[in-house]
């Protein structure tokens, strides 16, 4: 008995030695850089995750973490005035990386700024982050851009809001939603883009001559719409986003997971909201509820660092109600509203229904997104997309017919768009493309009711 004790003593001893002997030699080192600018970062905190151990970037940008043990590991980086950006490494050798971090715009109260008149050559896009986003979850795409410098929003009633940028909203301020130009009804004030903000991992507003690339019929600024790619990491993550807001007792819930996987990359995305009558401080706002419920799908491949294609899909589902009181069809309700000192159709009860004036919405998209690089310098991009927009709002009709919309408008566009990039060294680059839309807008004629807006191809 002693013996095999002893044994088993003996062979424990030997199985350990190599463990407890393992050498953690591995080391981590490389520089952190301005998106923009390019310049060094210093004071950018390194830290790994699973071990704790982290560095501090130099004045030159460069960092080193030295006996690092082989295996998985996730680097958090982070830098006053940047967003975190997290990377995921198999570490089975000495590892080095460049690594650039984009800094967050921090808005101001007031600036005053004093020189000669002139023209502005490049006029700088501005954008709001990842975090300002989440942080306004209960917000519309119209309300999260209202503190950009040029930007306000025109609202016409809980959830309807659309942005102005400079003077410009409508058909003459294009949105691109993922690269895709925003096809659906924009030529009434209440009518509001058809996008989640959610989905999208940075809003940018591009103005001046930079607009130009992005085409479509005007040549005002662009609002780009931008989810980010698939981050490399194998493992499964995610995150969900809640929101309680007092005033319509609305509820605000988002979730998103992914995971990178080299035969398939695929991210979902999904958001429900839901809200009651809008309260003041002696009544109920009658009908002036909302329900939304958007989800979003991507999928990502990537073929020998040359040919890369994305596969993106996306519904938006909404439905408005529109407080009774403002609804005006003549000019002596008008006055009469004009006058009155507590709206018509007030409650004394909370209500989540929605009845006439309302609207129903709904927004789907696909795009299909290829990027080949012919090599460093050359690139050729080309995206196809459709998209379905399907509009109808419920009036207040006589004889039971409230549930037989007024306005009922199905809008089909598809979309091709082609690129040719090529750079020369650090100060040139050269972009030429093609860009075709295709739209078919049609009334539904049951609607008993001459269309406002005629059919149409475009």
């Amino acid at each position: 008995m002693f013996s095999r004790l002893l044994g088993l003593v003996t062979y424990c001893l030997f199985i350990s030695f190599p463990v407890l002997g393992q050498d953690c030699y591995l080391t981590i080192q490389g520089q952190v850089t301005d998106a923009v600018t390019k310049a060094p970062l210093p004071v950018v905190h390194i830290v790994i995750q699973e071990t704790g151990q982290g560095a501090l970037t130099g004045d030159n940008g460069r960092f080193k973490l030295t006996d690092v043990c082989a295996g998985d590991y996730h680097l958090l980086i982070s830098h006053v005035g940047c967003e975190p950006v997290e990377i995921h490494l198999y570490m089975a050798g000495d590892t080095a990386l460049q690594i650039e971090l984009e800094h967050t715009p921090i808005p101001i109260k007031d600036v005053v700024v004093k020189g000669q008149s002139g023209v502005f050559k490049n006029q700088p896009s501005q954008s709001v982050n990842r975090q300002l986003i989440e942080d306004n979850a209960n917000e519309s795409l119209a309300i999260l851009l209202e503190n950009e410098s040029g930007v306000y929003s025109l609202k016409n009633g809980n959830g309807i809001a659309k942005p102005v940028v400079h003077g410009m909203y409508g058909s003459r301020l294009n949105i691109l939603n993922n690269g895709v130009l925003q096809s659906g009804q924009q030529w009434g004030n209440d009518h509001s883009p058809e996008i989640d903000p959610l989905v999208a991992n940075k809003i940018t507003i591009v103005k001046g001559t930079n607009a130009l690339e992005y085409g479509g019929a005007n040549f005002g600024a662009i609002i780009l719409v931008e989810p980010q790619n698939i981050d490399r990491d194998p493992h499964v993550h995610g995150h969900v986003n809640y929101a309680f807001e007092t005033n319509g007792r609305g509820h605000n819930l988002n979730a998103e997971i992914q995971k990178y996987n080299p035969k398939l990359a695929w991210r979902i995305n999904g958001t429900l909201k839901k809200y009651g009558d809008r309260k003041t401080s002696d009544y109920y706002l009658n009908n002036t509820g909302l329900r939304e419920a958007n989800l979003a799908a991507q999928l990502e491949k990537s073929w020998n660092e040359k040919l890369y294609v994305e596969l993106y899909a996306s519904t938006f589902n909404s439905e408005l109600g529109v407080l009774r009181g403002s609804h005006i069809g003549n000019l002596t309700d008008l006055e009469e509203a004009l006058e009155r000192k507590e709206p018509f159709f007030t409650e004394d009860e909370f209500s989540y229904s929605l009845d006439a004036p309302r609207q129903k919405v709904e927004h789907h998209l696909i795009k299909l997104n290829t990027k080949y690089y012919i090599d460093d310098d050359q690139s050729l991009h080309l995206i196809l997309a459709g998209q379905l927009n399907d509009r109808d709002e419920f009036d207040v009709r006589r004889s039971g017919r409230e549930d037989i919309p007024g306005l009922s408008i199905k809008q089909y566009a598809y979309t091709t768009d082609i690129k040719y990039s090529r750079s020369w060294g650090d100060n040139w680059l050269f972009k030429a493309g093609n860009q075709n839309i295709f739209t078919d807008n049609t009334n539904d004629p049951e609607t008993g009711i001459l269309p406002l807006i005629p059919d149409y191809f475009s």
